[in-house]
């Protein structure tokens, strides 16, 4: 069985021959390169199974170094070496590709399991496209689309996927944080291991510690025998911590540890155990404001930020509700054994003009309400939602005091039908009566964002 190739650019003589020494010990075939170029040159023409890289050295850095690796065809996992503190250059290392990164002094117990990650993953890579391929159609679920917006979303993600980084998904309620999370890892090379998802939010104080981290028996009232938490469960895989931004801040503290050294403790434990997990958190909270409120730690925060993807609400990109429509116009189909066959052009022009509070979710159960409710084998108008419509109910009414200017009145009527559409330009401007472009003249002069 062939050695697994290791290739190690560190211009510290000690550190690197200490490294070599502790990866030679078990089997690995090292090569160490004192500099940039020297690494460079030693990755051309020859088969690498992982490299690991400092950030400084001579001559090239390891971030150029690490462009270059990532960018040739069958390229190894780069795992990069950084200063205590520098977290900066972590996060660049990770958007230019690295699939992880190590904090100096190293803890190479810590190192060990990421370069045991790396390398696994990528022997692995082979079933992991056959099995990524049995999962292709309609993968994307509620992620579909091709708006610019989510073309770019999607991409991003892919691209992350292939990293071993931490991954922070902001978004409304309703837009598919979770959905995201699962790409990225049926994606990744973590593919095999378990995909465990947490809501924060729905866990208690008293508990959530116990579910994340698990307990001993013992350990308080109730514990009649060991449990795991959710981080051993996910052990080999990825941990998707929905609204992070609810963890108390006695939990935080654990958390942090937890991907500092990669290592949890269980409640009424006294040994720590290691854990090889990749976390993805989600909030639609502002943790900034929620740091200066002395609610979440700023530690924490860079490191749970590593990269952040951004869900657009489904308002900001109307132009996929047909293809989201159809896709659960047939899901409803399937699971409420119906044949409803189509949308009337009347029915999709409603659903694209209706703003979305409650985003992808919310379309979802809309579209599955009327096909269960369907009289006959099309959807229209009046098999959707008042709300949606706008067809019936209460008028909401815009009182101006007699003496306003009418160019006073044009705003507020404006302002008020963007309001009542949750912004959606296309549905207000087609109530107003007026053109799109005009509706964004008009925001323009009132020196109104066209997104607020």
């Amino acid at each position: 069985m062939a050695k697994t190739r290791m290739l190690i650019a560190e211009d510290d003589a000690g550190a690197a021959e200490a490294l070599r020494k502790a990866f030679g010990a078990e089997s690995y075939e090292v090569q160490l390169a004192r500099t940039g170029i020297e690494a460079r040159d030693a990755f051309r023409g020859e088969r690498w199974d992982v490299v690991l890289t400092d950030v400084v050295m001579p001559d090239m850095d390891g971030l150029t170094l690490l462009k270059e690796l990532v960018a040739a065809p069958q390229a190894p996992p780069v795992i990069v070496m950084t200063a205590y503190g520098s977290i900066e250059r972590a996060v660049q290392a990770m958007k230019d590709g690295a699939f992880d990164f190590m904090e100096k002094p190293l803890d190479l117990d810590n190192l060990r399991s990421v370069v045991r990650s790396a390398v696994e993953g990528r022997s692995r890579e082979p079933d992991n496209r056959a099995y990524r391929a049995k999962l292709k159609k309609g993968k994307h679920g509620l992620l579909m689309g091709q708006s610019p917006l989510m073309h770019d979303l999607v991409e991003r993600a892919l691209r992350v996927a292939q990293t071993n980084a931490t991954v922070m998904l902001q978004g409304e309620s309703g837009t598919g944080k979770e959905l995201l999370a699962r790409l990225i890892h049926t994606e990744s090379l973590r593919v095999r291991g378990p995909f465990v998802p947490v809501n924060s939010a729905g866990l208690t104080q008293s508990i959530i510690e116990s579910e994340l981290f698990g307990h001993t028996r013992g350990a308080f009232t109730g514990a009649i025998k060991d449990k795991k938490g959710k981080f051993e469960l996910a052990d080999g895989g990825t941990l998707f911590l929905d609204e992070i931004g609810e963890i108390p801040l006695n939990v935080q503290v654990k958390l942090l540890r937890v991907l500092q050294e990669r290592e949890i403790e269980r409640v009424g434990g006294e040994a720590p155990i290691k854990v090889d997990v990749r976390l993805v958190s989600a909030t639609h909270r502002d943790l900034p404001a929620l740091i200066k409120t002395g609610e979440f730690r700023e530690d924490l925060y860079y490191r749970v930020k590593v990269i952040v993807l951004q869900i657009p609400p489904l308002r900001e990109r109307s132009e996929d509700i047909p293809e989201l429509a159809e896709h659960f116009r047939k899901t409803a189909n399937e699971r409420n054994h119906r044949k409803v066959e189509a949308f009337t052009p009347a029915a999709l022009e409603a659903l694209c003009g209706y703003g979305w509070p409650g985003n992808v979710r919310e379309l979802e159960n809309v579209v599955e309400q009327a096909v269960v409710l369907a009289t006959t084998e099309t959807v229209d108008v009046d098999g959707l939602p008042e709300e949606v419509t706008g067809r019936k109910g209460p008028q909401e009414v815009l009182h101006i005091p007699v003496g306003t200017s009418l160019k006073q009145t044009e705003k507020d009527l404006i302002l008020e039908t963007l309001r009542k559409v949750g912004g959606n330009k296309t549905q207000a401007a087609r109530l107003l009566g007026i053109g799109v472009r005009t509706l964004y003249r008009k925001l323009d002069e009132y020196g109104e964002r066209p997104d607020s």
